[in-house]
């Protein structure tokens, strides 16, 4: 039986796991599951040896991250923490056989085909095309994106920077955020709206164009304001929010051919999840004009499980690495 060790690794925490690698029947589902905050660690070499401490067992000789950060040449920066590392020599350090690391997003794609009901929640449902592409995207942080694509041998990861794609307004409001933005952006992204500091972004461009003073809000405020109707503005920001969201995930799975879904991921959309159906979510993402048809036929789901993408990581070594295939 081989053992493999996932993890996915933010700027705030890291969340590992232990998968057998013969489990892919079962999902993937990861044990001994530790969350571990990653500012105290120096390496992420010591960040992985406290985890194998912690959860009693020998390094195993197989391992896959997830990382929010760009990975070139073998060679990986870890937003948000003073980390950079070559994977083949992390992989000597640990004294593994096998060791992989993969973006944050691309593990969430992979994990796609593998979710089970419980792992997901239907946005709008309508039948897939199970040998089409999958999107999968979403605000956090920022904004992650990454298309699963069916190949001969089974899926090929196509990572993405979608969220620095510019942001096309369709209302005269969102025509007017854009203005504002554009204040403080040369470019205006997409990124720049969908995430945690956007939702903020939109709140404040709100008040301006309606000649209001602004609260000095962190996102968490004017989400939970917005949600709970304490706030008008703050409702209509979560309102604007939601709509730009439907309407970027329509266009994704337009220019992906998403077909066999789009899946939206990040820390965001689980907490507003219940307020998606009182939002134009919906109708901005199936407003495609003359290929409203074609949108139809591409449910949206949403990954409820936040620690997809350790099924996600061990999919790709299994499927990546031979000695995993007997």
């Amino acid at each position: 039986m081989s053992i493999i060790l996932v993890a996915d690794i933010g700027g705030t925490n890291g969340r590992f796991g232990l998968v057998n690698a013969c489990s892919h029947t079962k999902g993937y589902n990861a044990e001994q599951q530790i969350s571990l905050p990653s500012a105290n660690y120096a390496t992420l070499a010591d960040m992985i040896r406290d985890y194998v401490k912690q959860a009693g067992v020998p390094m195993p000789k197989f391992a896959c991250l997830a990382i929010a950060g760009p990975i070139q040449d073998g060679h990986v920066k870890v937003t948000n923490l003073n980390w950079e590392f070559s994977i083949s020599r992390l992989r000597d350090e640990l004294n593994m056989q096998a060791l992989d690391v993969i973006n944050d997003y691309s593990a969430l794609a992979y994990a796609a085909p593998h979710l089970q009901a419980q792992d997901i929640a239907t946005l709008y449902d309508t039948e897939a095309n199970p040998y089409a592409p999958i999107g999968v995207m979403g605000p956090g942080t920022g904004f992650g994106a990454a298309l699963l694509a069916p190949i001969s041998t089974g899926w090929k990861i196509i990572p993405t920077e979608g969220g620095h794609c510019s942001f096309a307004p369709t209302t005269d409001t969102e025509i007017g955020i854009l203005q504002e933005m554009r204040k403080q952006h040369e470019h205006v992204s997409i990124e720049h709206l969908l995430s945690g500091q956007g939702l903020v972004s939109i709140y404040k461009s709100l008040a301006a164009l309606k000649g209001v003073d602004a609260e000095d809000l962190s996102p968490a405020d004017v989400s939970e304001r917005g949600i709970k109707h304490k706030e008008a503005l703050c409702e209509e920001a979560v309102q604007t929010f939601c709509a730009i969201l439907g309407g970027v995930a329509g266009d994704k799975a337009l220019s992906w051919g998403a077909m066999g879904g789009i899946y939206l991921g990040g820390g965001i959309v689980p907490k507003i999840a219940h307020y998606l159906p009182q939002t134009d979510f919906i109708k901005r993402y199936l407003n495609k004009g003359v290929m409203r048809g074609y949108v139809e036929d591409i449910p949206v789901h949403m990954v409820t499980n936040d620690k997809a993408a350790l099924i996600g990581t061990a999919a790709w070594l299994v499927d990546t690495t031979q000695a995993l295939q007997s």
